[in-house]
């Protein structure tokens, strides 16, 4: 499968035909061994990457998530209002 862009959890689940929201869990819990696999699989050469979450309210961008997921409250202003993180994968 390709995508145009980057893809959120929820829209990797829905692209692999799992139920948009426990597939999106599921989705996250996979993410960390599919980065692995990329790396053995093409030697390097193919990366996942991350675009962090983002509070739509305040700008503040969730730089340092130690895995991925999508944060339930913003740090800064306490919003809920979280712009899901964004998952790629880049070959060379």
């Amino acid at each position: 499968m390709e995508s145009r862009g980057p893809l959120t959890a929820r829209e990797i689940a829905e692209l692999v035909g799992l139920d948009p929201v426990t597939g999106e869990r599921e989705v996250y819990e996979h993410l960390r061994h599919i980065a692995k696999t990329l790396r053995r699989a093409y030697g390097g050469r193919a990366v996942l990457y991350m675009i962090p979450p983002r509070c739509r309210d305040c700008g503040y961008v969730f730089r340092d998530l130690r895995e991925p997921r999508k944060p339930s409250r913003c740090p800064r202003c306490r919003s809920q209002r979280i712009e899901p993180p964004r998952f790629y994968i880049e070959v060379d």
